[in-house]
């Protein structure tokens, strides 16, 4: 069940503040790690962390969802989420850039696991983000 919610900021491509119920809240997106781009810079880090930027601010409206199964916060105590801007899953769309450097999976039922892993394949085959970069 999704819930609507208000960027406060964001942190970079895999994580971000929002509003939720009048509290800011640090999310920290289920499944997906992007590259690093705050206290060290991989290669796509900034890309990724400006692809999430553009997609939140741009937003006409930002869902949480958080995931049936497993932990709803990390060990950070981020809350764990799926996160949807203007009805489309944000991991999905970051994997579809190429901007997924690694999965965690902790082998819970991840809802949108295999959409995730489809849009990266692909992003793989077109070469794009991350598979661009010489192997």
């Amino acid at each position: 069940e999704r819930f609507e919610v208000t960027l406060s900021k964001c942190v970079d491509g895999d994580t971000a503040w929002f509003d939720i119920d009048g509290e800011t809240t640090k999310v920290r997106f289920l499944y997906v790690d992007t590259p690093e781009s705050t206290n060290e810079i991989e290669p796509y880090g900034k890309e990724a962390s400006e692809f999430t930027k553009d997609q939140l601010t741009n937003a006409t409206t930002i869902e949480l969802e958080l995931n049936n199964d497993g932990d709803t916060n990390d060990k950070y105590d981020r809350l764990l989420a799926w996160v949807f801007v203007d009805g489309e899953l944000l991991q999905e769309k970051l994997a579809s850039e190429g901007y997924v450097e690694k999965f965690y999976d902790y082998g819970y039922d991840y809802t949108y696991k295999q959409e995730i892993i489809t849009a990266d394949k692909q992003a793989q085959d077109l070469h794009k983000g991350i598979y661009s970069l010489p192997q």
